[in-house]
């Protein structure tokens, strides 16, 4: 091989070992932002008690990890919300409780 084509294979080969890592890392079950919203919630709270559940997961639907959890009479700041495939409302946010202070994720609406 001459010296000019085994550079650029190397160079190319050294390029793409570390892109394809971390393709392979990412995983589907990922946390999912506010870039899923589909609908502008005009910035309020939603309490503890109005949840069906109030686990604080990484997406819009149960299949989600749970990242925390709501006390039962915490607030959680809604900026925008999402219908997941099964036309399920899921609230996307802020926790406003003591126990999970800050953590964003998802609650699902009642």
């Amino acid at each position: 091989m001459q010296p000019a084509l085994r550079n650029a294979v190397m160079t190319t080969t050294a390029t793409a070992v570390p892109l394809g890592g971390i393709a392979v890392t990412a995983t589907p079950a990922s946390t999912v932002g506010s870039s899923r919203c589909n609908r502008n919630d005009k910035n309020h709270s939603v309490i503890g008690p109005n949840l069906e559940w109030l686990a604080i997961c990484t997406g819009p639907g149960v299949a989600y990890k749970k990242e925390g959890q709501l006390d039962p009479a915490g607030k959680f700041y809604v900026p925008c919300s999402a219908k997941n495939k099964h036309s399920n409302r899921w609230h996307y946010g802020e926790s406003l409780s003591s126990g999970s202070y800050g953590m964003k994720g998802w609650v699902p609406g009642s």
